[in-house]
């Protein structure tokens, strides 16, 4: 154990985290069925705890799937507990699981387009969302290509040392995503670099574009980066298979004149790639963030 990490843990304001961390690793030394199992039981518990993100889950949901009856949204808000659960186990296996044992888990849909983006050697802009699965989308690839991240820093000191050295075992680097002149070197360089452009970061940053049937402030990073780089984009998702037997990474490229288009049409595209893979499975979309927080003619956070 490093020292830095020790000390962290030895400091009383890190121990419940440390003990949440703690469990986490011993979970995953259990057979692959019987964590996943067990994660998806601590969803159902965190059901029925934690009523503040089940409103947000529940708002996003109606917002997004109107045509759906109330019954039938309850169960994909229920579904999307379970997959929270299981994504935490996830997180640990994309942290300590060896990267053999997770790459028997996987099958890859599309990953010709990835090889040909590479190919151009411009770089790549491997465009995410937040799927339960997020923190073994890096190991699950790894089989074929090691790629740097975009990361938000986390406010718990020891959350964020073990994040970093937990993800940064199948990363190539893991960069703040407010490091932007970083994050252009890296594309420039002929790099793959991930991030997820998928949250409400405001209207600075952002233009509302649509997601599902509502307006939603959608960054305008995406865009920009393609413009300055001459980077091709791709879009990868990730979902664990119905019968939580492994996973299936899809990757499906954007125009190439993405780079060349305005902000509005490039954040509409990005915003129905999303769409469409969120609903290959959409209660494995992490549906806990406030998506529609900023609205145009609404007060912040009307809708929650």
């Amino acid at each position: 154990m490093d020292s830095s990490l020790l000390r962290l843990l030895l400091h009383p304001r890190h121990w419940l985290a440390g003990l949440g961390l703690g469990c986490l690793y011993l979970i995953n030394l259990l057979p692959y069925p019987v964590k996943i199992r067990l994660g998806i039981g601590i969803g159902k518990l965190t059901y029925l705890l934690i009523r503040r993100r089940k409103h947000i889950a529940a708002v996003n949901i109606k917002i997004c799937f109107p045509q759906l009856s109330d019954a039938e949204r309850l169960q994909m808000l229920k579904r999307t507990f379970d997959n929270f659960g299981a994504g935490l186990i996830e997180t640990a296996m994309g942290w300590w699981t060896d990267e053999k044992v997770v790459h028997e888990l996987a099958e890859y849909d599309g990953l010709e387009q990835l090889h040909n983006a590479v190919a151009q050697g411009k770089g790549v802009l491997l465009v995410g969302a937040h799927f339960s699965s997020l923190d073994l989308a890096s190991k699950l690839l790894s089989k074929h290509y090691r790629t740097h991240a975009v990361y938000r820093v986390q406010k718990n000191q020891l959350v964020n040392h073990v994040l970093v050295k937990g993800r940064s075992s199948s990363l190539r680097s893991l960069i703040d995503n407010r490091d932007g002149r970083k994050i252009l070197k890296t594309i420039r360089s002929g790099e793959i670099l991930w991030f997820a452009p998928d949250h409400d970061m405001g209207e600075r940053l952002s233009v509302y574009a649509p997601f599902f049937h509502q307006d939603a402030a959608t960054v305008t990073v995406t865009g920009r980066y393609a413009k300055m780089t001459g980077a091709p984009a791709v879009f990868c998702s990730h979902h664990r298979n119905p019968g939580n037997d492994g996973y299936r990474m899809r990757f499906k490229s954007l125009p190439d004149n993405f780079g060349s288009m305005d902000d509005m049409a490039c954040a509409t595209i990005v915003n129905q790639y999303i769409a469409d893979h969120i609903l290959i499975d959409p209660a494995q979309y992490y549906w806990f963030h406030r998506r529609f927080k900023t609205q145009p003619s609404l007060p912040q956070a009307s809708f929650y």
